[in-house]
């Protein structure tokens, strides 16, 4: 019973859901590096590192950085992610405050991010229908868009958009002048900054989730009979790493999970076996013994030998030749 005056607290918050929501979706990028899977907002290219807590290597965006290679050799573009399991897009929401500065301080240090390669995710569990419909929406548009003029015309203009799309983007703006040192950014600097910004939906705090399905599904294909044992140590991997701000490849995991990732080899049946012998033609001669049969036999057709009048028939027919 619940003493009068006494609140009620969230259970997923007090039972450090967040911090299983982290881990969890840290795993899913670990899947993916290790089944050759590419990172979502990035060119498809494969996962080659994943450094976690990075803020001790000048990151502040730093849950989650994820490293992929270009085709053919050489550093491709990386993925800075901020993992929160709740917030909302609002002026007043002190976290979301908080990710925008990371995310701000971070698109301006050439040191940890190029523009145009590298992207800044905030990575989500389940929230409101107008933070998950109408922000996806600005920051598609921002992507689409040829310029900043058009991108704000757009938002404004009020038979294309809509109050709570407006809504969102001043919020955004609030948090980025504030990142800003309270300085008023210009429409540009907006623009271009939320054309790196995205917004990802993990339904990972949920056991009946369709992303963990979906994980299970791919671990599934290297080792269908343990799935969810195999999806543990990955967990347990991160939260190791992470504890320790540890950097992952795939040369410092235990090479027992690795070889449960590996490709395994085809076994080729040999090509004599496999590619049908064509028979060789056998041409008859005109002094061949049984050519004369042949030839009778192809001329009667076909007889029944338990007939007898077949037999007699057959026998003049033979003998007449």
């Amino acid at each position: 019973m619940v003493e009068p005056g006494k609140n009620l607290s969230n259970p997923y918050s007090t039972g450090n859901g967040g911090g299983r929501f982290e881990a969890h979706v840290q795993a899913s990028f670990l899947a993916l590096m290790l089944t050759g899977g590419y990172s979502p907002c990035l060119p498809c290219r494969p996962i080659n590192k994943i450094k976690l807590q990075g803020k001790f290597d000048g990151y502040q965006t730093d849950d989650l950085i994820v490293f992929t290679n270009n085709i053919g050799g050489g550093v491709g573009g990386k993925l800075l992610g901020q993992i929160k399991h709740s917030i909302t897009i609002t002026e007043g929401d002190s976290v979301f405050g908080e990710v925008v500065l990371s995310a701000w301080q971070d698109f301006n240090n050439p040191d940890v991010f190029i523009k145009g390669s590298d992207v800044i995710a905030l990575i989500t569990g389940p929230l409101s229908a107008t933070d998950t419909g109408d922000v996806r929406t600005i920051l598609d548009w921002a992507r689409h868009a040829e310029s900043a003029k058009e991108f704000f015309e757009k938002v404004n203009l009020a038979q294309f958009s809509s109050a709570n799309k407006r809504n969102k983007l001043r919020a955004i703006r609030h948090h980025i002048d504030a990142a800003n040192g309270h300085n008023a950014v210009d429409e540009e600097a907006v623009f271009q900054f939320l054309r790196h910004f995205h917004f990802l939906g993990y339904d990972l705090d949920l056991k009946a989730g369709v992303t963990l399905a979906l994980l299970h599904s791919l671990i599934g294909f290297y080792s269908a009979d343990n799935v969810h044992s195999i999806w543990t140590r990955l967990v347990d991997e991160v939260q190791s790493a992470n504890q320790n701000a540890g950097t992952i490849v795939v040369g410092n995991l235990p090479e027992d999970l690795v070889n449960v990732f590996r490709q395994r080899k085809i076994e080729e049946i040999p090509s004599e076996l496999v590619v049908p012998v064509s028979p060789k033609a056998f041409v008859f001669g005109q002094d061949h013994a049984q050519l004369s049969s042949l030839a009778i036999a192809a001329l009667i057709g076909g007889w029944n030998e338990a007939n007898e009048s077949d037999v007699e028939l057959l026998k003049e027919f033979v003998n007449g030749f």
